[in-house]
């Protein structure tokens, strides 16, 4: 990746972004799954669904648990993809996304995932770098330092290109300083989820994220009306409280 100092002119022919109707397969095949029941891990099957396009990010949407002697666990998932078309005479890259239906999912699995809504859990790029859940990042993370999608301005933060702005939406505005974006490289290399910058011991992203409270209100205020009503939190299988916080019992 290359990083500037200013503003530079987008590559030519990487100019529209479409949000439409995206990765209908991929979708498809994760509703299969759904209508299979519970789904061994909708994450990983629905990044080999993926791997045809040049860029894809898979996303935590949302967690829930369901109530009952067994507590069922779902997740709901975000699929951003990027593939070529011609548009206006031009090839480009069309960016699209997605969001599934509810997945039902082992506990397992729910561990896997709790500690990252929001953040991307798997990922391709046009170099062919890809991310797992080992990796998760915050969304648009991957194309920092890329001087095709934007450069770095002012006080040290990331501005990304007009057709890019949807990435700086997904992280609510949020500026990525060049601190943060160091530390998420170093992480990214040793297979070390990256929660943004920690601040008065509390992550920006992930679960726990004080970003994340701002921008899925809903979910809080979901998960506190359980807790206040005795439910269960999410997945108790877990290994060890990671960085990004644990919603327990």
């Amino acid at each position: 990746m290359s990083e500037e100092s200013g503003p530079r002119a987008p590559r030519t022919g990487r100019v529209p972004v479409c949000h439409a109707a995206a990765a209908r397969s991929a979708l498809i095949a994760v509703a299969v799954i759904a209508g299979c029941g519970r789904a061994p891990d909708p994450v990983q099957q629905t990044s080999r669904d993926l791997e045809r396009y040049p860029e894809y990010s898979v996303i935590i949407e949302d967690l829930k648990v369901e109530d009952g002697f067994f507590p069922d666990y779902f997740l709901r998932l975000r699929l951003m993809t990027a593939s070529g078309q011609r548009v206006a005479g031009k090839d480009t890259l069309v960016y699209e996304d997605r969001v599934t239906d509810w997945l039902e999912v082992e506990e397992e699995v729910m561990a896997r995932y709790q500690h990252y809504l929001g953040m991307v859990v798997a990922s391709k790029t046009l170099d062919g770098g890809r991310t797992t859940a080992r990796q998760a990042h915050p969304p648009g993370y991957q194309y920092v330092g890329n001087s095709q999608y934007g450069y770095w301005g002012g006080g040290g933060f990331w501005q990304f290109y007009g057709q890019y702005a949807f990435m700086s939406a997904m992280l609510g505005g949020f500026g990525v300083g060049r601190g943060d974006y160091n530390d998420y490289r170093r992480n990214r290399e040793v297979g070390r989820p990256h929660y943004g910058p920690t601040r008065q011991g509390r992550p920006t992203f992930g679960t726990a994220g004080t970003q994340t409270r701002k921008t899925r209100p809903n979910f809080y205020q979901r998960y506190q009306q359980r807790s206040a009503g005795g439910g269960r939190g999410f997945a108790t299988r877990t290994a060890s409280s990671r960085g990004g916080g644990r919603f327990g019992k």
